[in-house]
């Protein structure tokens, strides 16, 4: 090979055949991770396909057909995973059927490379029907339907800056962000319960019954919803809600919350607007002034 590369020359000096001499990481064969003899993920990634709406809501083949939900699942995972929601085997995503079984993930699997043919049946009480092992969480999952008939997801995730909240005793519940007053309500903590057994759920139940996301102390965040992607923006909302307040908190300002008439306002505009989404607002703001409920 040439010595002008040693010299301080251009590679534009070298010659052709001392180019092509140089080896290129792109020759080397590509190598796809593999589970149990069984390669992960897809490669190339082919992005999540927008579900069928119809007037931005999912259409009823899309909510009831048994594989259109298992992808579902696993494309909300997979966003999940890329938005650092989940990471390795964190979270879990569920939906109801018609029949009242639940769809599910599985327990012990990455979750950001699953394939529909991971995702579990499992009766109304959570037990699997064909035998493989569910999620830890299930329990979770099953009170959530359980004191919520109205809804047809649920997705956990470990979002880090909400989780982050919940560790350093801050809440989110206050009134400060509009869109999330006029869309969700207020964001509770619901005091640490040791995940996957069943005090878990007993602490989620009161807040779940009220709402339609909750932080879990040092643990991760729950979110129901109409399908799948109605539970996974809720998801979406909750973790941009505390990167926010995180930012306004580092600049060293100090946070005023809406008060009294700002917070009425807004929840007119959401029964103006006809969202029945749950809402837990705690009826308080400002200087602990109380607030009306609104009529859902």
């Amino acid at each position: 090979m040439s010595d002008r590369w040693s010299r301080g020359g251009s590679p534009d000096d070298l010659p052709t055949s001392d180019i092509d001499a140089i080896p290129s990481a792109c020759d080397a064969p590509a190598v796809q991770p593999q589970r149990a003899g069984k390669p992960i993920g897809v490669t190339p990634w082919q992005a999540p396909v927008a579900p069928p709406l119809r007037h931005g809501v999912l259409t009823d083949a899309a909510r009831d057909d048994k594989a259109a939900l298992a992808k579902q699942i696993c494309d909300v995972m997979r966003l999940m995973y890329e938005q650092e929601v989940v990471v390795a085997n964190d979270g879990n995503v569920s939906c109801r059927l018609p029949n009242g079984n639940i769809l599910i993930t599985a327990s012990g699997i990455l979750k950001g490379f699953m394939t529909p043919d991971e995702i579990i049946e499992c009766d109304p009480e959570g037990n699997s029907l064909d035998g493989r092992r569910v999620t830890s969480e299930i329990k979770m999952h099953v009170a959530a339907y359980q004191v919520r008939p109205d809804i047809r997801a649920v997705v956990h995730g470990h979002p880090i800056f909400a989780v982050a909240f919940s560790l350093a005793g801050l809440s989110l519940a206050e009134c400060n962000i509009p869109e999330i007053i006029v869309t969700m309500g207020a964001i509770p903590t619901a005091p640490y319960a040791t995940p996957g057994t069943y005090d878990l759920p007993a602490v989620l139940a009161g807040h779940l019954a009220n709402g339609d996301a909750v932080i879990m102390e040092r643990h991760g965040v729950v979110t129901v919803g109409s399908d799948i992607f109605d539970a996974f923006k809720k998801m979406e909302m909750v973790e941009h809600t505390a990167k926010i307040m995180h930012a306004a908190q580092t600049l060293g300002g100090q946070v005023k919350p809406l008060n009294q008439q700002e917070v009425q306002e807004l929840l007119d505009s959401r029964k103006a607007l006809g969202i029945t989404t749950t809402n837990t607002m705690c009826w308080k703001c400002g200087a602990d002034q109380e607030c009306e409920a609104p009529d859902d």
